[in-house]
């Protein structure tokens, strides 16, 4: 509860602008390479470190790919993870390194009040288009596009201010728009409109690593390395309130969201919620939330959820969810409005009858993922486990 409510905060002051300390790390020795794994076969792994601690995206990348080793063909690989900072980005730090992880949420959308941000963004463009390689996840695939989909092409008026800091942040190595509803509950409430928050209330809605969300049965491309040689055509991925991916150019499209959207009025019965309102009546101060009877709206349905690009001499993988975290089977939302609803506790919603699924259950589409970007050749992926 106590680790939530410190990440609740930190999102806020990210929003307002305050930067927030974040330790350092060792930079790297300084070395490039184009688009080909290194001669000893190591493949160095940076990954942008985190300012929300309860958000599990950049510890469980480091558990999938550090140390992680693969032999094919009589040739050996293995990655090798480092955090690294904004600041050292922007000093050149990529140089040393043959793969930028941005994982999920993390303070990717700062980067417009962060000083230097021409700098951290063209050390990004140029890192990758020397041939390095790009993985991004949720926030890290939005930071790859060329920004959102417009407010009026997503059926509201305006853009909230977390809209406006996600279009700020882009740096369009990807040629996709993101297609994603973002707002802050309080705000949207206090603004008269708790439904602006569209599909972010799958994020606010419940702000732990175990209940945000959705699993997704998503179709797969499996004429592409990454996906080449599985068996089927869906793959149970988790999705957490992240953006579908809109060509506008040269990109394959690694997986697509079901046909069915997540929630609305055709939404899926398991899966669709409610909007919630903050509660301002004084005569209520501990009822905080009130359940009204409009669904929340999504508009994934159909829309690529992954995908994969060249961008000069690199190669760019991006997915609007999960693959990293863990998923299970079935279930269904629950709702209940008893007047002592918490985001900071079990939640606006929770989940009953579902079947988890083992951990690892998609860490061979993070590892394949990892390897491809960084240049490994396509018949040399690590396995699908």
């Amino acid at each position: 509860m106590v680790k939530k409510f410190v990440a609740i905060i930190v999102l806020f002051i990210m929003v307002g602008g305050i930067s927030s300390s974040i330790p350092t790390y060792n930079s790297p020795a300084t070395k490039v390479h184009c688009n080909s794994v290194p001669e000893n076969n190591i493949i160095k792994i940076a990954i942008l470190d985190s300012l929300i601690p309860s958000f599990a995206s950049p510890p469980e990348m480091e558990e999938i790919l550090n140390g992680y080793s693969w032999s094919c063909q009589n040739t050996s690989y293995e990655f090798k993870t480092t955090f690294v900072t904004d600041a050292q980005i922007s000093a050149g730090a990529l140089r040393g390194y043959d793969l930028l992880i941005i994982p999920g949420i993390g303070k990717e959308f700062r980067r417009p009040i962060d000083s230097g941000l021409s700098q951290w963004k063209n050390e990004v463009r140029d890192f990758v288009a020397g041939g390095g390689g790009y993985f991004g996840i949720c926030g890290g695939a939005n930071i790859a596009s060329q920004g959102l989909l417009s407010a009026p092409e997503r059926k509201w008026k305006h853009e909230t201010a977390w809209e406006w800091f996600m279009n700020r942040s882009a740096i369009g190595i990807v040629p996709v728009v993101s297609y994603q509803d973002m707002g802050d509950p309080i705000a949207c409430s206090f603004a008269g409109n708790p439904a602006r928050i569209g599909q972010s209330a799958y994020i606010w809605y419940n702000l732990s690593a175990d209940g945000s969300g959705v699993c997704q049965h998503c179709r797969v491309n499996t004429s592409h390395p990454i996906f080449h040689g599985y068996g089927k055509d869906t793959r149970i991925i988790r999705w957490v309130g992240g953006p579908a991916l809109i060509p506008e150019g040269n990109v394959t499209v690694l997986a697509w969201y079901p046909r069915e959207n997540i929630s609305g009025p055709n939404g899926n019965e398991s899966t669709k919620l409610h909007v919630w309102a903050y509660n301002v009546n004084p005569a209520e101060p501990f009822d905080l939330w009130d359940m009204k009877s409009k669904l929340i709206e999504t508009h994934l349905a159909g829309k690529p959820a992954a995908v994969a690009c060249n961008y000069g001499k690199g190669k760019v993988v991006i997915f609007g969810n999960h693959p990293e975290h863990h998923v299970w089977k079935g279930g269904r939302i629950f709702e209940e409005d008893t007047g002592s609803n918490r985001m900071f506790s079990k939640g606006l919603f929770h989940w009953k009858d579902r079947q988890p699924l083992p951990d690892s259950y998609n860490w061979w589409i993070v590892r394949r993922s990892a390897a491809w970007a960084a240049g490994v050749p396509a018949g040399e992926l690590p396995p699908i486990e």
